[in-house]
Formats: structure tokens, sequence, C-alpha cells
């Protein structure tokens, strides 16, 4: 059976918030760069959206997907075209089912790294712009 095939313009995210105030990472394999010489490397855990897919779904199954992690979305913080990439994200709040992994991550490919990290270290992670919306949702502004 083949895959679902997936919205080429449109990604979801995952802001993971753990309940001791952590954010959910990954370090990208292949790094991107977009306009004004940014590179993402590191980013939140996320993807494409399938057709036919709602986009909390997608970013539920992203996330179990890249990192393991069971996920509930709870709302959506933003929608915007990325400055520095001119593509659409979506982002969007999740909290933990479970403390621990339920799952091996299957995209080994795609993520060198997973990290759990305090919100004002994403400055020193992050080389992209990082939407103001989430910033204020992290008590970053």
């Amino acid at each position: 059976m083949a895959e679902p095939a997936e919205s080429k313009n449109f990604i979801n995210l995952g802001v993971v918030v753990s309940p001791k105030g952590e954010v959910l990472v990954i370090r990208r394999k292949r790094k991107e760069t977009g306009s004004g010489g940014a590179v993402l490397e590191w980013a939140f855990p996320g993807g494409k959206q399938r057709y036919g897919e709602t986009r909390a779904q997608c970013a539920e199954r992203e996330v179990c997907s890249e990192t393991g992690y069971d996920v509930a979305v709870r709302r959506e913080i933003s929608l915007r075209i990325h400055p520095q990439f001119m593509i659409t994200i979506v982002y969007h709040l999740c909290e933990l089912k479970s403390p621990q992994p339920v799952a091996e991550p299957q995209e080994p490919h795609e993520v060198a790294e997973i990290k759990w990290v305090k919100p004002q270290e994403l400055h020193t992670l992050f080389t992209t712009d990082i939407d103001p919306k989430v910033k204020k949702e992290l008590g970053l502004t």
C-alpha cells in the first residue's frame, strides 16, 4: 500500500512542554539554508501534513515518529509563512501523554539528536527566526 500523499508546502510543528517546563527539540541530520544565511539545524519536531489528516493529527504523528514521545495537541499557537524559508508552518502547543518515550523514533535518517531544553536555551540552538507567538507562549518575550 502506498504512503498517503503529503502537502509539500505545509509543516506542522509540535511545541512540546514537559511538566518541568522544558521544551522538546530535535537536531536535524540534514541542515537547510534559508534567506539571510539562516541555517535550520535545531527545530521543534514536526513534518508535512498528509492529505485527509488534520493539522493536530499531523503534529501528534510527526512528534511521535521523530522522537518516540506520545503527545496531545492542546491548541494551535500560530500559523505563518516562515520569513526565512517561505513555507507555511503551524505551531501547536502539545503536552506529553507519557513522561517517557512510548516507541523508538521512526525517522533516524532525519533526526540526529533529541533533547529537552529550558526555553531560554532555544536562542543558543535555533539560528532561525522563532515565531513571536511561540516566544510569548514560552515566556521568552
